[in-house]
């Protein structure tokens, strides 16, 4: 058996068909020998099946038209739930192995003190100082795409977790690096894949495997680590044939053309228009007659944007997101899968382009197009009723829904809007966008308040409105589409 050298909190889709495929290849190859033990922060079923089936299982790649390959991995050599007390010292025992690595694969909710994730870190990471002592180090990579991750999970371990000595806070300072870092793969949820697909997945694969993990074909660059300190021991940076890019520089700009020029293709691009409007897949909303070419606009003048405000020497920002619309439209996703946790999603994706000083300059219809975006969230985002903490809201063919996003500031701003006037709503959008701790957490100056920009508000204004007084999202767009002919 593989020795146990990373530790991985979270067992989803894209951990096993990303970073966990990358190990079995650097394994395979004898680039590296090391075995990852996971920890399921919510419930027993991945972490029971990684052990009853030693850690294997298959990567299947596919698109609409057929099953490309399946690959058979063996990276993980043990799991637990992180559920029970009994699951988390499981997984802190873990830490008297010299380590190279930890995990993180939650989502962007799953970052901030308190939440299970940070607090097994939180927790590992003391425990791994106490067992091999100030000179040990090891390193940290969030596989979620907040910007500038790595930074994030340390500044919140350092300044809003109690301080335990200082012995170990300067171990966290100098010997932990925690990693930037950029990842790219398309990995539906199981319910989303074709039946014919996973039927023909089951034909191929040999006994029983409950953990088969669908996923697009690796993209050009799947993932990017930011190892400015040289300290990372996993040599993700040999697997050169995948695209995999372990940088001695900032990754800041590949960063934010990910954020702004891929994660917004979903949101706020097709997603919750896609949703509202009844259609339950990413890739019939990207496709569709009226939708597919509102969302080419959109990115092209996001492309724009970005190109002019963070400059990649050889690469072309259009290429780059009308790329990823084309991925979509090959993979089948559903959009509720997607839609959660908007207000981060919404404030990584939109907000920097809602504040450059190139969006002055940008066509009209770029500038409808983008507002319409932005107003399509907000009205999913609107509540139709709440009963404690549970928020609902109705699609625009009449089908209810919760609204999953955990911050409800923006939800409890919009409650009571279907039905309200042009005044009210004004008044409303206003409020969402001068809230600078929505937009601008780290730095909340009224300078990165959204309100900043006036042609922007009053037109999330204008669609927001129209699209809480009786019109349709493709109602809204159609008109759009007339205004600009």
């Amino acid at each position: 058996m593989l020795p146990i050298k990373i530790l991985a909190i979270g067992a989803g889709g894209l951990q096993r068909a990303l970073t966990h495929q990358f190990v079995h290849i650097l394994n395979q190859r004898n680039l590296y020998k090391g075995g990852i033990f996971v920890g399921q922060p919510t419930g027993t079923e991945k972490a029971d099946a990684f052990n009853r089936q030693e850690g294997v299982y298959h990567v299947v790649t596919f698109d609409l038209g057929g099953i490309h390959d399946i690959q058979q991995i063996s990276s993980v050599v043990g799991a637990t739930t992180l559920a029970t007390e009994a699951g988390r010292e499981q997984f802190y025992a873990q830490t008297e192995n010299p380590l190279d690595l930890i995990l993180i694969g939650v989502t962007e909710a799953g970052i901030a003190k308190g939440e299970l994730a940070m607090d097994v870190l939180d927790e590992t990471l003391y425990r791994y100082f106490s067992h091999r002592g100030a000179d040990a180090d090891i390193c940290v990579i969030n596989t979620d795409n907040l910007r500038n991750n790595g930074d994030v999970i340390r500044d919140i371990l350092l300044n809003e977790y109690p301080k335990r000595s200082d012995d170990y806070t300067e171990w966290l300072e100098t010997q932990v690096g925690f990693l930037n870092e950029m990842g790219d793969r398309l990995v539906p949820q199981v319910y989303a894949v074709p039946d014919e697909i996973k039927e023909a997945a089951q034909a191929q694969i040999k006994g029983s495997d409950e953990l088969i993990t669908y996923a697009e074909k690796m993209p050009a660059t799947p993932l990017i680590l930011e190892d400015i300190e040289i300290r990372l021991r996993v040599p993700f940076g040999e697997i050169v044939d995948f695209g995999v890019v372990v940088s001695r520089d900032s990754i800041e700009p590949y960063h934010d053309w990910k954020l702004l020029l891929v994660n917004s293709v979903h949101v706020p691009g097709i997603t919750h228009k896609g949703m509202l409007s009844g259609i339950d897949f990413v890739n019939e909303a990207a496709s569709h007659l009226i939708f597919a070419p509102h969302l080419e606009r959109l990115m092209r003048g996001y492309a724009e944007i970005v190109e002019a405000d963070i400059p990649i020497v050889g690469k072309s920002s259009q290429a780059y997101t009308l790329e990823f619309i084309d991925r979509i439209r090959r993979v089948k996703d559903d959009n509720g899968r997607i839609n959660i946790i908007e207000t981060v999603k919404l404030r990584e994706r939109a907000a920097d382009i809602v504040r450059s000083p190139n969006y002055h300059g940008s066509t009209e219809l770029f500038k409808s197009d983008f507002a319409y975006s932005f107003a399509t969230v907000l009205r999913f985002l609107t509540p139709h009723t709440i009963l404690g903490d549970n928020y609902r809201s109705i699609t625009d063919i009449g089908t209810k829904y919760e609204i999953r996003d955990p911050d409800r500031t923006i939800q409890n701003i919009l409650e009571g809007a279907f039905g309200a006037s042009e005044t009210d709503v004004e008044n409303r959008i206003q409020a969402v966008f001068s809230n600078t701790t929505l937009w601008a957490p780290q730095n909340p100056t009224p300078e990165n308040a959204l309100s900043q920009n006036q042609d922007f508000c009053k037109r999330v204004a204008r669609y927001y409105h129209q699209l809480v007084n009786g019109k349709t999202c493709l109602e809204v767009l159609e008109s759009i589409n007339l205004q600009n002919a």
